[in-house]
């Protein structure tokens, strides 16, 4: 007979997609610049969510290049 758990399992590590983090942020344009130092701040703090979050946004932001 097995005893019963007091306490839980450890987590589940589950594989990340790499195309959360994608989005390449537009050369010229200052909203895609501010948002990939954003990303990277997230990803040096470990917030992996934030950086998904920030990644989306680049990939859907309509870029303008400003001269």
């Amino acid at each position: 007979m097995t005893e019963p758990r007091t306490c839980p399992s450890p987590p589940v590590e589950l594989p990340i997609d790499p195309w959360l983090l994608e989005g390449t942020p537009a050369a010229h344009c200052k909203v895609c610049t501010a948002l990939a130092r954003e990303r990277e701040e997230a990803l040096a703090y470990g917030d992996r969510s934030k950086a998904y979050e920030v990644s989306r946004e680049i990939r859907n932001h309509r870029h303008v290049s400003t001269p």
